[in-house]
C-alpha cells in the first residue's frame, strides 16, 4: 500500500500533456489496427495507467479502457466511496466500479460497441493476473489480443519536459534523503529511519530502500527487515517516487576515511554518466575490474522500472532522450562500492544530460 500524498499537481503535469499522450496512442491504435487498448495497474504495476492519467492505486487494481476516440475510461475495483479522490487526481472519462474486473472490462468493451474478436492491444499482456487474462482470452480469442507493450514503450521512450522535470524532482528527494544518513549510524535501521524521513518530509510518495550492510562481506543490495549491524562500509539504494515517476538513488558509505580505489572508481562512474549523455549506452566501457556489472533501467511498461541493458546483453534498445537508471558496481582492491544515478541518453544529434542535484 503506498503512504505517502498521492495528488495532482496540474502545474507540474498540465491536463493537456496528458491528453498528447492518449492522442498519440490513438494515433498508434489506428496505425495497429485496434478497436482498443487496455493497460492494468496495481501497486506493482502503476506506470502504464499513471503516464496516460496521473492515476495511481493507493491498493486493489483497476483496468484502464482506451478507445479509438474520446478519454480514457477506468474500471476500478474500489468501493465507490474512494471515486472523488479518484477524479481528484486523474484526467478520466467514465469512472466506474469493477470490483469483478474482468467481467467489468468484457462487458464495457460490449457498451462501448467493440465487438468481440476486434483487434485489440494489452499493454503487460504477459504479466496480465490470470484472473483477469484468462476471462479475456476466453472470451476474444488469443488471436485478436496483442501485445501492445513495444507500442506504448515506444511512446514512452524519449521522455518527455513534464516527465524529466518530475524525475528531476524525485532525484533531488533522493539526493537530500541519501545525505541524511548518519555518519556514526551503527545499524541499518538507523539509517533506513533517517533516509525515509528526509524523503517523506521532501516529499515523496514512496521510498523502498536496499542495503549491502557490510561491503567487507558482499555487495548484494537487500531489502532488509529490523536492524543489522552495519560494517566499516556499506551501500544503500533509495528508490523514491514523486507524483508518480521513479528513479533511483544509490552510493558507498564509510565510517573511515574514503578507500582510494573508490576514488578511481567513482572517476570511472561520472566518465560512464557522461559518456551516456554524450553518445548513449553503447559509448559505456565495461567496468575496469573483475567481478563489476553495469546496468541501465528505464520505464518501458507497467512497471516503474526495467532492467533494459547489462554490459553484456541489450535486453531492450531505448532511443536517444531516454530517461535511463545507470548503477554500477565495482569489486575494487579496497573491497566493493556501487553507485547509481539517473541520466538522460544522447545519440546522433539529440544531446542527452545527467541530472544535477
Amino acid at each position: 500500500m503506498r503512504r505517502g500524498l498521492m495528488s495532482w499537481s496540474q502545474e507540474e503535469l498540465p491536463a493537456s500533456v496528458l491528453d498528447e499522450r492518449v492522442a498519440r496512442l490513438q494515433a498508434a491504435m489506428e496505425q495497429e489496427g485496434w478497436g482498443a487498448v487496455l493497460a492494468y495497474t496495481s501497486f506493482a504495476e502503476p506506470a502504464a495507467v499513471h503516464w496516460l492519467t496521473n492515476f495511481t492505486p493507493y491498493w486493489s487494481e483497476a483496468m484502464l479502457l482506451v478507445l479509438p476516440r474520446g478519454k480514457p475510461v477506468l474500471l476500478a475495483a474500489l468501493t465507490p466511496r474512494v471515486h472523488g479522490w479518484i477524479r481528484e487526481v486523474s484526467h478520466l472519462g467514465d469512472l466506474v466500479s469493477a470490483p469483478r474486473l474482468a467481467s467489468s472490462v468484457l462487458q464495457m468493451l460490449a457498451d462501448k460497441g467493440v465487438a468481440t474478436g476486434t483487434r485489440i492491444g494489452v499493454i503487460g499482456l504477459d504479466a496480465l493476473p490470470a484472473s483477469v487474462a484468462m476471462p479475456l482470452l476466453a472470451q476474444w480469442g488469443e488471436a485478436a489480443v496483442a501485445d501492445a507493450t513495444r507500442v506504448y514503450a515506444s511512446l514512452r521512450q524519449p521522455c518527455g519536459v513534464a516527465e524529466l522535470a518530475l524525475a528531476r524532482r524525485a532525484w533531488e528527494i533522493a539526493v537530500r534523503a541519501l545525505a541524511a544518513a548518519p555518519g556514526m549510524a551503527r545499524s541499518t535501521s538507523q539509517i533506513a529511519s533517517a533516509v525515509e524521513a528526509s524523503a517523506r518530509a521532501d516529499g515523496a510518495e514512496e521510498v523502498l530502500h536496499r542495503m549491502a550492510p557490510d561491503l567487507a562481506r558482499g555487495a548484494a543490495l537487500m531489502r532488509l527487515e529490523g536492524g543489522r549491524p552495519l560494517g566499516q562500509a556499506y551501500a544503500l539504494e533509495l528508490s523514491v517516487a514523486y507524483k508518480g515517476y521513479w528513479v533511483r538513488a544509490g552510493r558507498s558509505f564509510s565510517h573511515g576515511p574514503r578507500p582510494q580505489a573508490w576514488e578511481g572508481a567513482q572517476a570511472w562512474f561520472r566518465d560512464s554518466l557522461l559518456r551516456l549523455a554524450e553518445r548513449g549506452a553503447d559509448a559505456v566501457d565495461a567496468v575496469p575490474a573483475s567481478g563489476g556489472r553495469w546496468t541501465l533501467e528505464a520505464c518501458i511498461g507497467a512497471q516503474p522500472l526495467s532492467l533494459v541493458r547489462t554490459q553484456d546483453e541489450v535486453l531492450w534498445p531505448l532511443p536517444a532522450g531516454s530517461l535511463a537508471i545507470f548503477s554500477a558496481h565495482l569489486a575494487t582492491e579496497d573491497g566493493h562500492w556501487f553507485q547509481s544515478a539517473p541520466v538522460v541518453l544522447g545519440g546522433g544529434e539529440q544531446p542527452g544530460q545527467v541530472l544535477e542535484a
